[in-house]
């Protein structure tokens, strides 16, 4: 959370359900199709802000016609926080409606929502193709997001900041991992490493910027150093890619490295800030 914004978190919004009904009886009392996309186009206004910063690659949804960043931070209390932009207004009001339903939501929340505000509006049906596949798109970035946020379950006993949680176990079963098991496999193999001069996971450090799993176990990830002059530079990423590469279900690993934009305090997590005595 920015340090200038207040210490206390926001309101806990209504269920994504129920704003999708809210926001769909919003659409009703507008007559004609011209008057919606107006509505839409108003609603780019009220957009949560992204950083210029975050204005990158590493941040930008793919399949999009348009260029579309999205941005997500997780709140002291597991919710998550978005922050986006677009360089077509429209997309930004489209996005805008989706952040209206998944804006300070739990990410069990946002993954157990089926959205189908598209349909209860119409809108499915008066976007082109290519506006509907950034949906599409949008909508998959907000759901790896939530992935990559949600909590794991079950809890462990407590350990020395220098220890290492305990790996994912391979599939009993001997089939295949589904989706969600490798990317919290990837996710939690990444907290086994460490910065050798400091004493934080790098996810939590804030050193990973994105993490997309693809079909057929091919893993990308986008990461970042505390500075470009770090002493690691030339192996961390190279560590990050072997150890994701032992991970059950994965195929392939690309591991890009980049400084756009530059690691701040700010990208860790508030249990880094914790215990490195930043709070």
């Amino acid at each position: 959370m920015d340090k200038n914004q207040s210490s206390a978190l926001p309101e806990v919004p209504p269920s994504p359900a129920l704003l999708q009904e809210q926001l769909a009886a919003d659409f009703a009392l507008l007559e004609n199709w011209e008057d919606r996309y107006q509505y839409l186009l108003e609603l780019a206004k009220e957009c949560p802000p992204l950083d210029e910063a975050f204005k990158n690659d590493a941040l930008l949804i793919k399949g999009c016609q348009s260029r579309v960043w999205l941005r997500a931070t997780s709140l002291p209390d597991g919710r998550l926080e978005f922050a986006a932009d677009s360089d077509a207004l429209l997309v930004k009001g489209i996005m805008t409606l989706l952040l209206k339903v998944f804006q300070h939501q739990k990410p069990t929340d946002i993954l157990g929502t089926t959205f189908d505000l598209h349909q209860k509006t119409g809108l499915q049906h008066h976007l082109s193709p290519n506006r509907a596949n950034g949906l599409a798109g949008m909508l998959d970035r907000i759901r790896q997001l939530a992935l990559l946020y949600r909590p794991v379950e079950g809890t462990a006993p407590e350990k020395s900041v220098n220890e290492a949680p305990a790996l994912p176990a391979t599939p009993s079963s001997g089939q295949e991992p589904t989706f969600v098991e490798t990317q919290d496999a990837v996710l939690n193999i990444i907290r086994t490493i460490y910065d050798p001069e400091i004493p934080v996971n790098i996810y939590d450090l804030g050193l990973i910027y994105n993490i997309e799993v693809r079909n057929g176990g091919v893993v990308k990830v986008t990461m970042t150093l505390t500075s470009p002059s770090c002493p690691v530079a030339g192996t961390l990423p190279g560590e990050v890619a072997d150890k994701i590469r032992g991970v059950h279900g994965v195929s392939e690993v690309d591991v890009e490295l980049t400084f756009d934009p530059p690691w701040s305090q700010d990208l860790m997590s508030e249990e880094a800030k914790l215990e490195l005595g930043f709070l």
